[in-house]
């Protein structure tokens, strides 16, 4: 298959794999996109994902991009709760949960990582939508903070919320959500709400 043709029948994919192209190809031969790699055509994303090398790639495209890469899973952690601005400084990469085993994947825009949850913790997320072509996954600001305090079990005190210099101005709300304690009650962990009350000591200092 020559590159343009290639072009016209990927174009409307944000991101591709060699299934997708085979769909187009039955015959399409691995090696053919190493070499439109190597003449600058295509990108490698991460986990066998490829680019067009003219594809924008913003904060919204790599949220899009890794719930795509490794299924089911959505955004969470470190890179939602950035999205939320309840961290000061921007994360490399993206940091999801997975019902699937823990993984990795490395990439120019950073690690795609994927922390491993029960499939009955697999809720709380939201959908946005960025444009008509492009939308992901995400935990609400509830889930992600529960996300975080689940699977870091070494927050114990207020002084490790001190290192973490959280927001605290957007994250009062949470001592009354209704959502918050609805989630904390599914998760059913006597450890996480104590890491919860240590929190909310933080939000009190």
């Amino acid at each position: 298959m020559r590159f343009r043709n290639f072009e016209s029948k990927v174009k409307d994919l944000p991101l591709f794999n060699l299934n997708d192209i085979r769909k187009y190809d039955p015959g399409f031969h691995r090696r053919q996109l190493s070499d439109w790699q190597k003449r600058g055509y295509i990108r490698h994303l991460a986990g066998g994902y490829y680019i067009l090398a003219d594809r924008e790639v913003n904060d919204a495209f790599l949220y899009m991009a890794a719930n795509r890469i490794y299924t089911p899973s959505y955004v969470s952690l470190e890179s939602a709760l950035a999205f939320y601005q309840i961290i000061p400084e921007s994360v490399l990469g993206v940091t999801s949960v997975s019902a699937r085993k823990t993984r990795q994947f490395d990439s120019a825009w950073g690690q795609f990582s994927y922390r491993s949850i029960k499939p009955a913790f697999m809720f709380g997320y939201e959908v946005v939508i960025t444009r008509p072509d492009q939308k992901f996954l995400i935990a609400s600001l509830e889930k992600a903070v529960l996300d975080y305090l689940y699977l870091n079990a070494h927050i114990q005190v207020v002084e490790d919320f001190e290192g973490l210099r959280w927001n605290k101005a957007r994250l009062q709300h949470l001592n009354d959500s209704p959502t918050f304690e609805q989630f904390m009650k599914v998760f059913d962990k006597q450890a996480l709400r104590f890491r919860v009350k240590a929190l909310m000591r933080y939000l009190d200092a």
